[in-house]
């Protein structure tokens, strides 16, 4: 026999956040709950690493920004960059939700990489860590935004996956200028190179004088900006173009691509495509 989601948890769980089912609950006996009606039962085997788990109220717990990119891992219902844009979710300055552009920023990251690295360190030999460390370690911290996320994975993560594999990277990178400190959206800082996102092509003329402006401060500074709009990430021609233009600029010589790393790409730019369209038009 089913039995229904007990009420507590229909009351609780979508006042604090929880608007899809199945729930997925870590519980000391899954027997008591194998029949509960949009409910799926965990529980773990070995102990907790440290401060792993968050107190949401007297009753519930959830997991740490650091647990849960193991506990996605876990589950092959994400893939490698499913759990990539997690990490830099986490490690970021953006929430995704439900709001009118999708995202809330925040006055700081909720981890970093090295401490979600600390707590996978406490998980070795469990199911999904290796697979989360495989996402971990393509995550740079930083990330103010959905689009610089892409516009970063695009970029950095290595050929295999259908980036151009450069680097290094620092993503919201402080530049010092005359009139005090700017930050480049995402800057390849040996090659004294960034890029600024500046979302659709539809700008106010007061934001396009603003973003002119600190532009020149920064040029000033000695890093030279490459300025990326929304058309040149879903136009085939001008995604070539930039492409071709942030080689140029940081003196490598662009390989031909081979047949099977077009794919790899085209299979990249089709995963991230849905963010690109969501939020290209609005960050």
């Amino acid at each position: 026999m089913i039995i229904e989601t007990p009420p507590w948890l229909e009351d609780e769980l979508p006042r604090l956040g929880v608007t899809t089912k199945p729930y997925h609950l870590m519980v000391g006996n899954p027997s008591a709950w194998h029949h509960c009606e949009g409910v799926v039962c965990h529980k773990r085997s070995t102990p907790q690493p440290p401060r792993s788990l968050v107190a949401i109220n007297d009753d519930i717990r959830t997991s740490s920004p650091e647990l849960l990119l193991y506990d996605l891992a876990s589950y092959t219902d994400f893939d490698l960059i499913d759990l990539i844009l997690v990490g830099y979710e986490l490690c970021g300055t953006y929430v995704l939700d439900q709001s009118w552009d999708g995202m809330t920023n925040t006055d700081a990251p909720m981890t970093s990489a090295a401490k979600i690295n600390r707590c996978l360190c406490r998980l070795v030999g469990m199911p999904g860590v290796a697979r989360a460390r495989a996402a971990l370690s393509l995550v740079h911290d930083g990330s103010n935004s959905p689009m610089e996320t892409i516009l970063c994975m695009l970029f950095t993560l290595p050929r295999k996956l259908g980036g151009y594999g450069l680097g290094p990277v620092s993503l919201n990178h402080k530049m010092a200028t005359a009139t005090g400190p700017r930050w480049v959206d995402v800057a390849f800082t040996a090659a004294a190179l960034g890029l600024e996102y500046k979302g659709a092509q539809a700008h106010s003329i007061e934001r396009t004088k603003r973003d002119d402006r600190r532009q020149n401060k920064l040029v000033g500074s000695g890093m030279t900006i490459i300025n990326v709009w929304y058309e040149d990430l879903v136009t085939p021609h001008l995604f070539e173009q930039l492409v071709a233009d942030i080689f140029h600029a940081m003196g490598k010589r662009l390989r031909i691509r081979s047949a099977s790393f077009s794919v790899r790409r085209a299979l990249l730019m089709q995963k991230l495509m849905p963010a690109i369209t969501r939020f290209g038009s609005l960050v």
